[in-house]
């Protein structure tokens, strides 16, 4: 790799960067409904985390479930590709924004630790939706459910598979895919979640490094003991006389 790819990697942002520095986006993120609907995201413990997992999962649903509503009411197609389409049209926004949001890493994706791990489970949960909207319809087709009320079934298929499959992609993300793999790792440390703290937040102080931890600490400084003159003898008697 030449000198000028990492200035180059470095250069590169995101969409989702790109939308979070954007004007707009912070004047939103002022605004002090938004901000009592986001503090209980601030935090690096596991529930922060999973409420923001939550928070984008239901980022995900709504333009997966409007893509299926569209290819299934409006054009007419079968459930399995309006479900794939649905699928392919949530999962870049979802693995963004879980990614540089709900775990904070930033930097440039690893292909076999994150990308990859995060696609399979996709794939699984796209598997099983596939299965339940298959079954649905069949059943609007055997029972002569036509339009709206068969898309909304393909919906609510396509919603109960990836719902089984929610927690367990949780678990997986939180101690597999996005963990931080020491300070000098890329991505370990990212400000994405800071930026979404408010004006009023301050970051958390960074944590000692191990050789810092394992110096020796400096001797405390002891202030220097000077000797007063004692008094002349007449003056004890001198002041107890008057």
């Amino acid at each position: 790799m030449s000198p000028a790819q990492p200035r180059r990697d470095a250069g590169r942002t995101s969409l989702y960067e790109r939308m979070r520095r954007a004007p707009l986006m912070r004047s939103v993120l002022r605004l002090p409904f938004v901000d009592r609907v986001l503090s209980p995201t601030r935090g690096d413990r596991p529930m922060h985390k999973f409420i923001r997992y939550s928070m984008v999962s239901v980022v995900a649903i709504v333009i997966s479930q409007v893509t299926i509503l569209i290819c299934a009411w409006v054009f007419g197609l079968s459930g399995i590709v309006a479900n794939t389409i649905g699928a392919l049209a949530a999962t870049p926004a979802s693995y963004e924004l879980n990614r540089k949001w709900a775990w904070g890493r930033s930097g440039k994706s690893h292909l076999w630790r994150e990308v990859a791990p995060f696609w399979s489970l996709t794939l699984l949960g796209w598997l099983a939706s596939t299965g339940t909207v298959q079954i649905a319809d069949n059943m609007c087709k055997s029972h002569g459910v036509t339009g709206l009320s068969r898309a909304v079934a393909i919906m609510g298929a396509s919603l109960f598979a990836y719902g089984v499959v929610w927690i367990v992609k949780f678990v997986v993300f939180n101690r597999l895919v996005f963990v931080d793999r020491g300070p000098g790792a890329p991505g370990a440390d990212s400000d994405a979640v800071a930026v979404l703290d408010g004006p009023g937040t301050a970051s958390p102080a960074p944590a000692p490094t191990a050789a810092a931890a394992a110096a020796p600490a400096a001797p405390a400084a002891v202030a220097p003991v000077v000797a007063r003159p004692a008094a002349p003898a007449w003056e004890g008697p001198a002041r107890a006389g008057r």
